[in-house]
């Protein structure tokens, strides 16, 4: 029996047709009508683990609040979280000109103000001031964290008497999940501290859904507490990247509690590990690069046999989207020279490069894309114009094959 599936692919979709012995992976939640007026009430008057803000407010009466958002890379539903955490301050008596909102850029490039209001809102953008972090601008130094971090970070963070954050909690590749203390680190952080913090992605417990072992979590857990990030407020998403829940208060065990619901929509056990994976981002802004893509292709690496076929359907409007990444892709040969160059040196950048080389090492990887053919080989991925006739070439009849249409928040774990 044949089955058409529909993939997110930039800001349309593609259709592909499935027969056969193939399985749609994403979230085993249920799908259900969500109450988000009374999440968001319960969520702000009965935070986790933390005064509400209000009381905040009542308790250390703070004159400089500085909330940090997330950029374009990643859309939060504002109107959940960063909206009542404006409202509720102002019911505490804080007026609009002690608030600035602090945009969690990282390393990427600032947004522009037309971004900003269709991200934020524009009644929003237009009221409060925001500012996009720079990471080669002024920094504040807060001493050095373990792993020989030193920590660098924007200004306004240490002038603010209450530092708020606002974002999304997924599975994440070298976080283990976003979200919580990730904002600050290395979301407002300097280029130093982020490509230092970035190189412990080479240590085998920072992956994606890890935390217990995971050395880049656990220095990130460190630069929130010394920079006193003090509330937070996260949606959390499942596999479809569709949100499912609310968490607001204490900025650690607030974000726990949102991993553990994390967890129960975004990781799918399976039991075999296929002979091909289809895989999308989930289109638009996932898939706006193949920088941005990497994410969707390393969780479809974790359910794929070795020596298996990966094809990535990304768009990637923007191209491969950072200099560095592009640079190291050029000049490697073959995937193993990367392998080779990030033990000797780490540049952010090349880090992603590398994690699509170690995909490529074990797997066949091919790509259908707006790319042209030498930005696909440069990916080592060969390029792919004709889905179906893909798709019909390559699956044998007692083939396993897996679809991952929102790949960037699915977690396969094979239960080997």
């Amino acid at each position: 029996m044949k089955k058409r599936v529909e993939l997110g692919y930039g800001n349309t979709s593609i259709e592909i047709e499935l027969a056969g012995n193939y399985q749609i992976l994403q979230s085993s939640i249920m799908e259900q009508e969500i109450n988000w007026q009374e999440k968001v009430f319960n969520a702000f008057s009965r935070p986790i683990a933390s005064p509400t803000l209000a009381g905040i407010v009542e308790e250390e009466k703070p004159e400089k609040i500085v909330i940090i958002v997330n950029d374009l890379t990643r859309p939060v539903p504002y109107e959940l979280v960063l909206v009542p955490m404006l409202e509720e301050l102002h019911a505490a008596g804080i007026k609009r000109e002690q608030i600035t909102l602090l945009i969690a850029t990282g390393m990427h490039r600032p947004m522009t103000a037309e971004e900003v209001a269709s991200s934020l809102g524009e009644e929003v953008a237009r009221a409060y001031r925001w500012v996009n972090h720079d990471c080669d601008g002024e920094q504040a130094y807060y001493g050095e964290l373990s792993e020989g971090v030193p920590l660098y970070v924007n200004p306004l963070v240490a002038e603010a008497d209450l530092l708020c954050a606002v974002g999304l909690i997924a599975p994440h590749y070298m976080a283990g999940y976003s979200g919580g203390r990730k904002s600050l680190l290395p979301g407002v952080c300097g280029r130093e501290t982020i490509e230092k913090h970035h190189s412990l992605m080479r240590r085998e417990g920072s992956t994606t859904a890890s935390l217990a072992e995971n050395d880049f979590h656990k220095v990130m857990v460190e630069a929130a507490e010394r920079c006193r990030l003090r509330f937070i407020a996260n949606v959390v998403v499942d596999s479809r990247n569709e949100p499912i829940d609310l968490v607001a208060g204490h900025w650690l065990k607030a974000w726990e509690e949102g991993v553990r619901l994390c967890e129960q929509g975004s990781l799918v056990p399976i039991d075999k590990l296929a002979d091909l994976v289809i895989v999308s981002p989930g289109g638009f802004p996932k898939d706006i690069n193949m920088y941005q893509a990497q994410k969707a292709l390393e969780n479809a690496s974790y359910c794929t046999k070795e020596g298996g076929k990966i094809l990535l359907i990304a768009e990637c409007r923007e191209g491969l989207g950072e200099a560095v990444f592009e640079e190291w892709l050029l000049e490697a040969r073959e995937p193993r020279d990367l392998e080779e160059r990030i033990k000797k040196e780490f540049v952010l950048g090349g880090h992603k490069a590398y994690a699509i080389a170690r995909v490529a090492v074990n797997h066949s990887l091919f790509l259908y894309s707006s790319l042209d053919v030498e930005s696909t080989a440069r990916c080592f991925m060969t390029p792919v114009e004709d889905i179906e006739g893909f798709l019909a070439e390559n699956i044998k009849e007692d083939d396993l094959v897996y679809v991952l249409p929102h790949g960037a928040n699915t977690v396969p774990i094979f239960r080997n």
